[in-house]
């Protein structure tokens, strides 16, 4: 009884599973090209977060790619290389975080929580 059981179960998980195509060609190239990746347990430091936005230099905070397009605002300026956006950048992230540690010791100076411009 246990061996018509077992064969029984076993048709029915062949007969439950979804025809293959005839056109084996198409689907094999289909079918690599959707396999998903294996995912690791430590996410790779390169990889993104879904829904943020890594820069393009390793370093910088702001992408430099928006200094780039504010420079080229200027109707003087032809071409902008990539080189001066970064080390715009760069000028753009040492301002900012100078203003934070500033606007930062001036509030707790005047005994403040909340910086205000």
């Amino acid at each position: 009884a246990d061996a018509d059981e077992s064969s029984i179960t076993s048709a029915a998980a062949k007969s439950s599973t979804k025809p293959k195509k005839r056109n084996g060609s198409s689907s094999s190239s289909a079918n690599k090209s959707h396999k998903k990746k294996k995912s690791s347990s430590t996410p790779n430091s390169s990889t993104p977060e879904p829904g943020k936005r890594t820069p393009a230099v390793k370093g910088l905070t702001i992408p430099f790619r928006a200094i780039k397009r504010t420079m080229k605002i200027d109707k003087n300026i032809a071409t902008v290389q990539n080189e001066a956006a970064i080390v715009a950048t760069y000028a753009v992230e040492l301002f900012v975080k100078k203003l934070a540690k500033e606007s930062y010791r001036h509030a707790k100076k005047r005994g403040r929580n909340t910086i205000r411009y």
